[in-house]
């Protein structure tokens, strides 16, 4: 894959990641870290490549030092990236994954939230599925996708926190609810938010791409999960489909790793 050329870069970077939303309830740096988290592993960085300055990314997405450092903390605390003084922030090699297949029903049946239940919606909203989120949805650039952001819990202690992306045709139900102008309904004091979505909505949810890596809680995970700084985490990230392995629903959960278990069964 060639280095990318600095003066090209902004415009490209831009046009795939777009732009942040300021009406969200989750913060902005939150969001950052994300689009450039899903950049890179959509392949559009080699190792070795150097990130936009924090002058470009700031000119570029109209905000502060502040929120891109912050945003550049986390991809370094996943091992994503390295942050070299004098030089910018340089790409890692991708992490290797120990290769494991299982259905949605056996990930299911093991719940990783066992016990849980939705205890607060952070955000509901639509929004626009830009380049990098539509590829992992096969829906075109400009599509509207619904958003829901969660928090879990177990006995009223936070166990996760988790944004979901579905496109708004995923499936018959949840089309009829995006023309009318309405959002998802989520139940707080109910089962996970795919259970409740496939259970409400019949979002026809077949099999789970799941990767699960470690990683260390940031700012935002710390204070919507009550942790101390540092803590270690898990970050769980799922493409769901159906039975025609049309995606339905892309994830990104996280939870301290006191409270989670992972089980898988492996096909050879």
């Amino acid at each position: 894959m060639p280095v990318h050329s600095m003066q090209a870069l902004p415009a490209t970077f831009l046009a795939r990641v777009g732009q942040l939303d300021r009406l969200s309830a989750v913060p902005l740096y939150y969001q950052l870290q994300e689009v450039l988290k899903q950049d890179i592993e959509a392949g559009n960085w080699a190792a070795g490549d150097l990130l936009p300055s924090e002058a470009e990314l700031g000119d570029g997405l109209g905000v502060s030092r502040t929120v891109i450092r912050k945003a550049l903390d986390i991809l370094q605390a996943d091992g994503q990236v390295l942050r070299q003084k004098g030089r910018g922030t340089v790409v890692l090699r991708p992490k290797q994954w120990p290769q494991a297949r299982t259905t949605s029903r056996a990930w299911n049946a093991e719940d990783l939230d066992a016990g849980a239940v939705i205890a607060r919606l952070i955000d509901a909203r639509v929004t626009t599925a830009g380049h990098n989120l539509g590829r992992m949805l096969s829906v075109p650039v400009r599509s509207e996708v619904f958003e829901l952001t969660t928090v879990s819990s177990v006995a009223n202690d936070p166990v996760g926190l988790m944004q979901a992306f579905l496109p708004t045709d995923a499936c018959p139900l949840l089309s009829r609810l995006h023309r009318a102008g309405r959002l998802p309904d989520v139940r707080i004091g109910g089962q996970e938010l795919l259970a409740q979505l496939q259970m409400q909505y019949a979002l026809p949810l077949h099999r789970s791409e799941i990767i699960v890596e470690a990683t260390t809680a940031n700012e935002f995970e710390c204070d919507v999960l009550k942790l101390r700084g540092g803590s270690g985490m898990f970050l769980i990230t799922t493409l769901e489909k159906d039975v025609r392995d049309v995606p339905v629903a892309f994830t990104r959960a996280v939870h301290p790793s006191a409270h989670f278990r992972f089980a898988a069964s492996v096909v050879r």
